[in-house]
């Protein structure tokens, strides 16, 4: 019998605080309908006024958007290069990264003076007449 009164008064609690917010709820959404019915004509006055305002309002909010991500990344780029760049301790550290850069620069370098090289000989074997520019 004890669990019947509890759930009793558990419903009734319910209903209490329940009751008063479903009435709340009821006015505000027809209030908000009776709004929207008396400003729709206006809204349809004003729009060729409010449709390019929210368009500059959804473009300069993007803009400070993609402002505040840009910054973002700066400054994650100034951090990650504050740890990674030794400061005041001794020569620089070369990095494996920059051997391999370095290695690859020697080797197009090579391959570009090679191929320069097979350039001059093809043009000193052609005949005067046969160049591609005249001088």
């Amino acid at each position: 019998m004890a669990d019947y009164l509890s759930l009793a008064g558990f419903t009734l609690v319910g209903v209490a605080i329940a009751g008063p917010l479903v009435v709340m709820m009821g006015f505000n959404f027809s209030a908000c309908i009776t709004l929207l019915v008396m400003a729709s004509p206006l809204l349809l006055l004003f729009s060729p006024i409010l449709a390019p305002a929210a368009l500059v309002l959804v473009a300069s909010v993007v803009s400070f958007v993609a402002a505040a991500a840009m910054a973002l990344a700066g400054i994650w780029a100034l951090t990650w290069a504050y740890r990674h760049v030794p400061v005041g301790r001794g020569p620089p550290v070369v990095s494996r990264e920059e051997d391999t850069l370095t290695e690859s620069g020697q080797r197009v370098r090579q391959r570009v003076e090679d191929f320069g090289g097979y350039l001059q000989k093809k043009v000193e074997v052609l005949p005067p007449g046969d160049r591609l520019i005249d001088h």
